[in-house]
């Protein structure tokens, strides 16, 4: 059985990325990422408003339905991030696995 459709079978295509937005308006923790490789570095091009939204992996000790266990909210814009394509090729399901470690060289202008 040869099933393209298949996650992994088909290729898993792995991206790393840049958090942008992180006030998700369903409140579940998910972030826009701008995906290098995939997304133009031109926000006039390619406005953050425009970019798709990502859901974050969350451990097995957080249900992360419904409010319940803890928040998927550690990531801020600025962060970089490494994940997958849930939808493989079609790549519009990002899936952010984890954090990268980073050093910022200049303050951020975003207030919390």
């Amino acid at each position: 059985m040869n099933n393209q459709n298949f996650m992994g079978l088909g290729g898993f295509l792995w991206f790393t990325g840049v958090v942008e937005n992180r006030q998700d308006p369903l409140k579940v923790g998910r972030v826009k990422v701008r995906i290098l490789g995939h997304n133009t570095e031109s926000k006039t091009i390619l406005p953050t408003a425009d970019l798709a939204w990502a859901s974050v992996m969350m451990p097995i000790t957080a249900s992360s339905i419904s409010g319940v266990g803890q928040s998927p909210l550690g990531l801020l814009e600025g962060s970089w991030v490494m994940g997958y394509y849930r939808d493989g090729h079609y790549r519009q399901e990002p899936i952010i696995m984890f954090s990268l470690p980073g050093r910022p060289v200049e303050l951020s202008l975003i207030h919390i």
